[in-house]
């Protein structure tokens, strides 16, 4: 497999919101379609701190870091998933299929990882995989299929307590997808939102009270919060870039998320107050600078970058203008970081 000439092209996808088939109906019907919802109304609109310095990464020395990564590599050859101690030890493959293999979430117990694949998938053409929801213990064990439809998933997430999985899927075959959650053991779906839009990359705040989602029904791509059984949806952000893949800071005080101006081939990282105020952007330079994880104590975020020419997963202190570390560096292309606490037995 040629992995540079794929992971060029995934970074490309990640950042057009392409990397998913979810996406593609979107980009050209969003601008197009009225949303069956009532739109929200929006909270205070964020206003961007400047900074006087813009921190290039470094290689050099790098603080200790506590917890566990879970990402995804093509280092054996294809995607798979993997965990490693945050520390650079206990690098773990935990998964070794042909097929992609991707977008994993650690479990808050740091027991568990989920994560998409299309090794079901009869026909795969990338970016248009056929996802299934799988899950596998943190030493390789377990591995357990949790969906099995016709429609396929996406962006799996897990509950703060660990009892159900949020993601979102066309399971009504209307082109738009919607968010759903289900038990952890795949049973009781419950759908969260609908409408002729998209709505997608959903993640549970630390106590498991809100969800904050992606959504285009206003035409671009915004941040939106809802409560845990879909209800009061609200808009966090707007303006005239996409804000998608939001993630809660371990507080729920802050919501970290990707920002792109459709065209202009780079992304960044951002962060805006659980209330829509105070937005902060956390990285800069040319390319893609995405999927933000924070530590457990949320005093370090993670992200992929390809500012070295290939992804490598990158970490930074949470609101500071300190350069940036490598997490760890690989001859290979590293994805889509999920951090969480010391990787411990499931049994």
């Amino acid at each position: 497999m040629k992995s540079i000439n794929f992971l060029s092209r995934l970074g490309l996808a990640l950042a057009c919101l392409l990397i998913f088939s979810a996406c593609q109906s979107a980009l050209d019907e969003a601008s197009q379609v009225t949303s069956e919802e009532p739109t929200p109304s929006p909270t205070l609109t964020a206003t961007l701190e400047v900074t006087e310095m813009q921190p290039t990464a470094t290689v050099g020395s790098r603080p200790q870091f506590e917890g566990t990564i879970a990402f995804y590599s093509d280092m054996a050859g294809n995607p798979d998933i993997y965990i490693i101690q945050a520390d650079g030890t206990g690098l773990t493959q935990l998964t070794d299929d042909a097929a992609f293999d991707d977008s994993p979430d650690l479990s808050p117990s740091g027991t568990r990882v989920v994560f998409l694949s299309a090794r079901n998938d009869p026909d795969p053409q990338f970016p248009d995989f056929k996802y299934d929801i799988y899950v596998v213990n943190c030493d390789g064990t377990g591995l357990t299929q949790l969906t099995a439809t016709e429609a396929g998933e996406d962006h799996p997430s897990w509950s703060p307590d660990e009892s159900r999985i949020l993601f979102d899927a066309d399971y009504d075959g209307d082109r738009f997808y919607e968010m759903y959650s289900m038990a952890a053991d795949g049973t009781d779906l419950v759908r969260l939102t609908t409408g002729a839009h998209n709505d997608q990359f959903g993640e549970y705040s630390p106590d498991g009270s809100q969800i904050a989602f992606s959504s285009d029904r206003n035409g671009d791509w915004d941040i939106f919060t809802m409560d845990a059984d879909g209800s009061n949806q609200a808009i966090l952000e707007v303006d005239q870039t996409w804000q998608i893949f939001p993630t809660w800071s371990p507080d729920g005080e802050w919501i970290a998320f990707v920002q792109m101006v459709p065209g202009s081939g780079e992304t960044n990282v951002f962060s805006v107050s659980s209330d829509g105020t105070n937005l902060r952007q956390e990285t800069w330079g040319s390319g893609y600078n995405e999927n933000p994880t924070f530590s457990s104590d949320g005093q370090w975020i993670a992200y992929q970058t390809n500012m070295d020419g290939d992804f490598e997963i990158y970490v930074k202190a949470f609101h500071s203008n300190d350069p940036a570390f490598h997490f760890f560096t690989f001859p290979s292309d590293e994805l889509w970081p999920s951090w969480g606490p010391i990787s411990i037995s499931s049994d």
